[in-house]
């Protein structure tokens, strides 16, 4: 059975779900990879029962990081779960830090611009950030 489905029947408490925006700018804060504390992330939400635990994640405004890419890559993905786990976005995601003025491939492989050209989502690519659709697809 897959793990989605299992805890679908079994479902943890709420409790159980500790990840969330603000999390992975602390952490990025605190010198860990910026893109290992999305990747965990992401985990856990495709994990969440409830939409209501998506809205939970997401709510809370994340502390500036230090960098510009990154804080526009948390309104990026803020916009972006919130859009495809049908929760509202959260203000703080469209607020001008959270949008960059110039371009950012998160991946430093020339050849594969065009691709990230294609593939980003919209919340993404309106900030100028281009990302793989696969580097937002987990478990």
């Amino acid at each position: 059975m897959p793990l989605r489905d299992y805890l679908a029947a079994n479902p943890p408490p709420d409790s159980a779900f500790a990840q969330s925006i603000a999390g992975v700018a602390e952490r990025a804060v605190a010198g860990e990879d910026f893109l290992y504390a999305v990747r965990e992330l992401l985990d856990e939400v495709q994990l969440l029962p409830r939409a209501e635990l998506v809205s939970r994640a997401l709510e809370i405004p994340p502390e500036p990081t230090g960098d510009r890419r990154y804080d526009a890559y948390l309104g990026a993905l803020a916009e972006h779960l919130a859009v495809t786990h049908g929760v509202e976005r959260p203000p703080w995601a469209v607020t001008p830090e959270r949008f960059l003025d110039r371009m950012w491939f998160v991946t430093d492989v020339p050849g594969f611009r065009a691709l990230l050209l294609i593939e980003s989502p919209a919340a993404f690519r309106r900030r100028g950030i281009f990302v793989s659709a696969r580097s937002l697809r987990r478990c």
